[in-house]
Parts: structure tokens; sequence; C-alpha cells
């Protein structure tokens, strides 16, 4: 054990380190990656028992990736502790809630033994709103995952579910899984389905879903919906059809090709519909693994958040879905394959 002197000296050093900008400079990138490599995959757990799926889900991405795994419970107090008829709540009401609370990341962290054996686990109950919470633990996660309840289409709401807010503003992509549903008898191989629409945060999409599939072993399919041009004048001329559906063509081969050549043994099937782009991916997601599709961020505000594609598959797709962010890093084709099946 160090003395306190000997602890000064390191302290002074590592200071003086840090003080020279060249060396920074130099030692930053590795230090990045190495934060990039040690990051875990982080999966929100509730009390209203929607999060199992997810969890299995995520025990078994951090086994395939060899990543720890991270469990979170937001634990959120009201602002005034007080019952209906203005008493005070005592110290033994507030003990049950935290007791319940880590009852359930013991429960958690027993399935999560049961499904993946051999990965990391932690778990911790954080004081906060969840929404808070799950977002200050997207910045060091790896990947975020979320569990969600299916539910009827309502129009009019004031604000959009908790999963659909954090996919749009966390900093790391963000898996969202609905409970199972009974496989069918004479379901397909699975594959992982991404959306392409040519815009710059798609190339972080489909390098997510390119390495999910080299974890698999499983192939990738690019899915581009089009639509006839609009008319470019009052006289209603527009491009014909044949050269608008060779410019998707065109466009869905130039988004792969990089990923085609990072990752040569992941089989890819290019899928261009002349559809809306909604019901490309839904449909695609029937025999899906895994639906991937880009995200703009949050910029937009609510309304865009509304009206992306990316809310509309969260809500129907069969399977689960990421939300990928742009400027998600990428990275070199994958060591191993997936290993849990």
């Amino acid at each position: 054990m160090l003395s306190d002197s000997e602890r000064r000296t390191v302290h002074e050093l590592e200071s003086a380190l840090l003080a020279d900008e060249a060396f920074t400079r130099a030692v930053l990138p590795a230090v990045t990656r190495l934060q990039r490599l040690s990051a875990p995959v982080v999966v929100g757990v509730g009390a209203d028992g929607s999060g199992a799926s997810a969890l299995d889900w995520a025990a078994a991405e951090a086994a395939g990736q060899r990543r720890p795994l991270r469990i979170v419970h937001a634990y959120h107090l009201p602002m005034a502790v007080v019952d209906p008829f203005g008493v005070a709540l005592t110290a033994d009401c507030l003990s049950a809630q935290q007791a319940a609370a880590a009852q359930l990341l013991d429960v958690a962290l027993a399935r999560v033994r049961s499904v993946a054996p051999g990965v990391r686990a932690s778990a911790s109950v954080v004081r906060g709103s969840p929404h808070r919470v799950l977002l200050r633990e997207s910045r060091g996660a790896h990947l975020l995952v979320l569990g969600a309840r299916r539910r009827a289409r309502r129009h009019g709401l004031v604000q959009a579910p908790l999963h659909l807010r954090v996919a749009t503003s966390a900093c790391c992509p963000v898996t969202v899984v609905h409970p199972s549903r009974d496989a069918g008898a004479d379901r397909l191989p699975p594959r992982v389905v991404v959306g392409i629409d040519g815009l710059e945060h798609s190339d972080a999409a489909i390098g997510f879903a390119f390495r999910a599939a080299a974890r698999r072993g499983i192939p990738v399919t690019a899915v581009h919906a089009w639509t006839a041009d609009c008319p470019a004048d009052l006289e209603a001329v527009t491009a014909p059809l044949v050269t608008t559906e060779s410019g998707a063509h065109a466009l869905v081969d130039g988004a792969v090709a990089r990923w085609r050549e990072l990752y040569p043994d992941v089989p890819v099937t290019t899928e261009v519909v002349r559809r809306d782009p909604v019901s490309a991916l839904v449909t695609g997601s029937a025999d899906a693994a895994l639906v991937v599709v880009g995200s703009r961020g949050s910029r937009g505000g609510l309304a865009t958040l509304f009206g992306s594609v990316g809310r509309a598959v969260i809500d129907v797709a069969a399977g689960p879905v990421a939300v990928v962010p742009r400027g998600t890093g990428s990275s070199p084709p994958a060591a191993h394959r997936w290993a849990s099946g």
C-alpha cells in the first residue's frame, strides 16, 4: 500500500503528464479505444414487468460481444413525500420502496446468471427520473437496451413513451425489445434488416447491422423504399419510373459497398421496393433477428419524434429494433461470431 508521500508523488507525476499537450494527444486515442472496448451493455428494468425480454436480450448481447452487463433501475421519489392526508411518509415506508427496488435487481441478476452465466453483470438502483437516468447511462454505454409494451396507437398524446424519448436522445445505440412472441413453425432463417434512406445517418446504422450480423453468423438485408418523383413543374414532368428505380438501386449498392468489403463473410441482400419506408421495414421484420434504423437525433423536437420512421417501426415491428444515432463510430470486423444462439 502506498504511503501519503508516495500518493502525492504519483499525483504530481499524473498532473505533469496530463499537462503535457503532446503526451495527451498521443495517449488520448488509445484511452478512447480502451474505453469503448470496456463500455458495458446497459439494460433498464422497471417494476411493471415489461423488461424481462429486454433483460434476456441484453444478457445474450453482452455475452456475444464479450462485454459487461449493467442493470439499472431508476428510483424516482416524488417531490413532496407525503400521503393524501398531508402526513409525511415514514422512513419505514421509504425503506420498503428501496427494498422492493433492491429485490427487483436481485431477481434480474439471477435471471441473467441463468441466461448467460459467463457475463460479468452488475446492478444499480439510481435515484432520478427514468428518462434522465437512462440518458446519463447512455453516455458511457456501448449499447442501451429497453423493454416496451405493445400498445394501441393513440392520437394527440402529450408525451411520447419513455423508450421512444430515450431512443431519440441517447448518446449510444438503443435497442427496444418487446415481449417475446411464440415462434411460428414455418419461421424463416433469421437475418438483420437495416433501413437505408441515403442520408448521412444511415451509414452508422448500416455498420451496426453488419457488426450484429457478423456476431450472429446471419445475413444482412438492406431495405430501401422509394416512390415516384414529384412533378418538377406545373406541366407535371417527372423522371421515368425506371430511372427513379435505377437510382434507388445505385443508392443502396453504394451505401453497403464499404461494409461488404469490411465484412466479406456476411451475406448481403438488397431489397428496393416501391412503397413507404415504415411498411417496408415492418414487413421485413417478420423474420428478422433485429431491425436497425438510423436516427437524426432530437433536434427537431417532438414533431420530428412523432413523425419519424423509427418511431412507427418500433411500435409495430415483429422483433427488437435498434435505433442508431448519427456519428456512432465504426469498428473493424468482429473477431468472433455470436455465441449465444
